[in-house]
């Protein structure tokens, strides 16, 4: 082979190589709160089974409301749109809880922190997954509340009240989760 025909196939794998991105060799952003948080929104919507009457067809988004205000908004678009159960997932923001439906999962921010016990009231039995980053959400009625563990991002489940709301949650997902006892 001679030199220049084996140097232009250095450079040519040199560029690739330059180009593409190997995991370990490139240091990659590192992962938010959010979007660890977002990350684990699309997959508790893979792992959460609705009765077929939530939707108005079997082609129906699952529609993922976002209420108040909370850090997660800017991750919410890298999930936006992502099949799940054969849907798409939708994000809405709604400005109130006159604006539910139609809303399969329910993200409450922490800027509606006081007015917890009364949106939890508003769902009572609507199959409608409730999730949170507020402290004891969960223990207070919620479905889904992120906690820190050891500075990892991690989950409770309250099975009763989803159970309540004619919702089934994978058992591979509540092998993850700690559960909340009943009251």
């Amino acid at each position: 082979m001679n030199i220049k025909r084996l140097a232009f196939i250095s450079v040519v794998l040199c560029s690739i190589a330059l180009h593409c991105h190997v995991p370990g060799l490139v240091s990659a952003e590192p992962a938010t709160e959010s979007r660890i948080k977002a990350a684990y929104l699309l997959n508790f919507a893979r792992f959460v089974t609705w009765p077929d009457t939530a939707f108005e067809s079997s082609v129906s988004p699952i529609v993922l409301c976002i209420l108040g205000d909370s850090p997660i908004d800017n991750a919410l678009p890298t999930i936006q749109y992502k099949r799940v159960q054969d849907r798409p997932l939708v994000i809405r923001r709604i400005p109130t809880m006159k604006d539910l439906s139609p809303c399969h999962m329910l993200f409450v921010g922490e800027s509606e922190a006081p007015r917890i016990r009364e949106i939890l009231s508003e769902l009572n039995a609507h199959p409608v997954l409730t999730v949170s980053s507020l402290p004891d959400f969960a223990r207070r009625g919620g479905m889904l509340s992120f906690i820190k563990v050891e500075n990892k991002i991690r989950f409770e489940v309250n099975l009763s009240t989803t159970q309540h709301a004619g919702l089934s949650i994978s058992s591979r997902l509540l092998k993850l989760a700690r559960l909340v006892p009943n009251p």
